[in-house]
Parts: C-alpha cells; sequence; structure tokens
C-alpha cells in the first residue's frame, strides 16, 4: 500500500539525484511517466545522468529534445517518476515546465523543471523491492560518465 508523503522529496530521494557518485549509479535507471497524445501513459527510462534534485522541491529533468516524453510533457506538463531505493517504491507526481538554458553541455537537449506535487512510498512489511530497471552500455563505464558528468554539472548550476 503507498503512503503519500507530500510534496517534497525524502531527504534520501534528494540525495540520490543530486548527481553525486555517478559511477555508483551506472546501470540505474527509472521511470518516468508522461501522458502520450493517444491518452495512454507513456513510460520512457531515465537515468541519474538526467535528473538532478536541487531541493526537496525542485528537480531538473534533461531529455532529448524531440522525444516523445518532451513532446508529451509541452502538450501536458505533468508526469510521474518511478524508482526504487531502500526497499520500497516511490512514485514522484508532479509539475513540469521548460527550463530555457543556453548551457553548451545541454545543446539538444529538453530541459525541464519538475515539481513534486505528490510523492507516494510504497513499501510493504516482510517485503522489500530489491531493484528498479538497469541497463548496460556497450561503450562502457567511462564513456557513460563522459555523457552524464557534464549534462549534471550543468543541471546543478541551474539551480545557482
Amino acid at each position: 500500500m503507498s503512503t503519500n508523503l507530500g510534496p517534497r522529496l525524502p531527504d534520501a530521494l534528494v540525495r540520490y539525484f543530486s548527481g553525486n557518485e555517478l559511477r555508483a549509479k551506472m546501470g540505474e535507471a527509472c521511470v518516468l511517466v508522461t501522458q502520450g497524445a493517444d491518452g495512454y501513459p507513456h513510460p520512457m527510462i531515465v537515468t541519474p545522468g538526467e535528473i538532478v534534485a536541487g531541493d526537496p522541491s525542485t528537480m531538473r529533468l534533461a531529455l532529448y529534445a524531440e522525444s516523445t516524453a518532451s513532446r508529451n510533457l509541452r502538450a501536458t506538463p505533468q508526469a510521474t517518476l518511478c524508482h526504487a531505493q531502500d526497499g520500497a517504491g516511490y512514485y514522484v507526481k508532479g509539475d513540469v515546465e521548460p527550463f530555457a538554458t543556453d548551457a553548451p553541455a545541454l545543446k539538444g537537449l529538453a530541459v525541464f523543471t519538475f515539481r513534486p506535487r505528490h510523492v507516494l512510498q510504497d513499501a510493504e512489511p516482510g517485503a522489500q523491492v530489491t531493484s528498479s530497471f538497469r541497463f548496460h552500455d556497450d561503450a562502457g563505464e567511462d564513456a557513460r560518465l563522459a555523457q552524464w558528468e557534464p549534462v549534471v554539472k550543468a543541471l546543478r548550476d541551474s539551480f545557482a
């Protein structure tokens, strides 16, 4: 059963999405769900290299500018971010708005501000969520980190 934690990210999620320790998060992913043009939910995989929490009430997302999810967010500015951590599932429902930036590391990406409205924690006594989505990058960790690090830095800097 889900518990509504309110409109703010718990400290553990703020730390996870801080942009720190990216190498340790290699292979981990979340699911971002938008509303598709056909009215159905549209899920997409997002990684720790595409999301930064500036504080408990504000996150930034960097998505491919012409992706279906970016188009969906421009049309219907609400989304749900699904994440597993510390034995529980988290569903962060929020409002989204485009964020204008000219940071070179974000060229070709659509940047959105994501403001949580309802953070749900799904946990059952005696049963733990043990993993979320995982991925393997054939190019290797160093190549993925070389992509993630400038994006995460630019997203962090956008909160200054």
